[in-house]
C-alpha cells in the first residue's frame, strides 16, 4: 500500500524547542481549574478588593482634578492610595487569603488527580519528559497566582499613571514596576512549588485543604503566641506569608527599619529552603510514575 493510500502527509513545518511543550499543560491546567464554578466564585472574591482600590484611585484622580487641597487631604485618609509602592504591596499582600482559598482547593485538581487517576502516566506517555510535566503544572500554578495578585496589580498601576494624566509618573516610578513583577515572581514559585509538592503527596482534597490551612492559619498563630510568650519577633519567621511579604518589600526599596533589615536574610533563607525542599519532594513522586509508550 503507498504512502498516498493511507492519506500519509509529511511534516514540513518549522520545528519549535521542545521546551514549548510545557505550555500546553499549563494551558490545560488552568482551563481545567476555571471550569469549576467555585473557583469563579473565589475570583469573585479577589476582584472585590480590587474594585474597591480601583474605583478609589478613579475617585481620587477626580477629587485632585477639581481641588487639588483636597486631594492631600484624601492621601491622608486613604493612605492605601497614594501611589507608592506601599500601595501595591499591600494590595497584593490583602489578595494573599484568597489566593490561599484558591490554591488549596485547586492543589488536587492539577497535581492530585494525576497521581491518584493515571493522569501523569498518560502525559508521560507522550514524548515529554518528567520536568515538561512539573514545569508545566508549575506554570498553571502560577498563572493562578498571578490572575490575583500580579495582574490586578500592573491594572492598578497603569490606571494610577492614566489618571495622573501625564507620563512622568511611569518615568519616575520604574521601581514599583520592577516592585510588582519581582513580588508576583517570589509568589507565584514559592505558592507554585510548595503547592505541588504537598498535592503530589495528599493528593485528595480535604488533607491537602487541612495541611494548607496548617502551614498559613495554624502556624502562624503558634507564632504569635511563641512571640508573645517569648518577646521575642524571631518567631515571627515561621510566617511564609509574612516572610514572603519581606521579600516583596526588599523588591519596592521599602525595607526603612534596622529591624526588617536584620529580618530579611533570614526571611530569604527560610522561603529558599522552602523552595528547595518541596524540589527535593516532587523529583521521588514524579520518577515514581510508571511510564507507558
Amino acid at each position: 500500500m503507498s504512502l498516498e493510500a493511507v492519506l500519509y502527509r509529511d511534516w514540513s513545518g518549522r520545528l519549535r524547542p521542545s521546551w514549548l511543550a510545557c505550555w500546553p499543560i499549563a494551558r490545560t491546567g488552568l482551563l481545567l481549574v476555571l471550569r469549576r464554578k467555585m473557583f469563579w466564585l473565589l475570583l469573585g472574591l479577589a476582584l472585590l478588593n480590587f474594585l474597591f482600590v480601583f474605583a478609589t484611585i478613579y475617585l481620587k484622580a477626580q477629587v485632585a482634578s477639581q481641588n487639588p487641597g483636597l486631594a492631600r487631604f484624601v492621601d491622608r485618609v486613604l493612605s492605601n492610595v497614594t501611589g507608592t509602592g506601599e500601595t501595591y504591596r499591600d494590595f497584593m499582600f490583602a489578595q494573599g487569603t484568597v489566593t490561599m482559598l484558591l490554591l488549596g482547593f485547586a492543589g488536587a485538581i492539577l497535581v492530585g488527580d494525576d497521581m491518584r487517576q493515571g493522569g501523569l502516566t498518560f502525559y508521560l506517555s507522550r514524548r515529554i519528559s518528567r520536568w515538561h510535566y512539573v514545569v508545566g503544572k508549575l506554570l498553571s500554578i502560577g498563572l493562578l497566582v498571578s490572575l490575583t495578585t500580579t495582574v490586578p496589580a500592573l491594572i492598578l498601576y497603569v490606571q494610577y499613571g492614566l489618571l495622573m494624566d501625564s507620563t512622568s509618573y511611569f518615568r519616575e516610578n520604574l521601581g514599583i514596576l520592577r516592585g510588582i513583577l519581582g513580588y508576583g515572581l517570589i509568589l507565584s514559585i514559592t505558592l507554585s512549588l510548595l503547592l505541588f509538592a504537598m498535592a503530589s503527596w495528599l493528593q485528595k482534597t480535604v488533607p491537602l485543604v487541612m495541611s494548607w490551612a496548617c502551614i498559613f492559619v495554624m502556624i502562624p498563630a503558634l507564632a504569635g503566641l511563641l512571640r508573645r510568650a517569648f518577646d521575642d519577633r524571631n518567631w515571627q519567621l515561621l510566617m511564609l506569608w509574612r516572610d514572603v511579604r519581606l521579600l516583596g518589600t526588599w523588591c519596592f526599596g521599602g525595607i526603612d527599619t534596622d529591624r526588617e533589615l536584620q529580618l530579611l536574610l533570614p526571611a530569604a533563607v527560610i522561603v529558599l529552603l522552602v523552595c528547595l525542599l518541596s524540589m527535593l519532594a516532587i523529583v521521588p513522586r514524579v520518577r515514581a510514575v510508571r511510564v507507558v509508550q
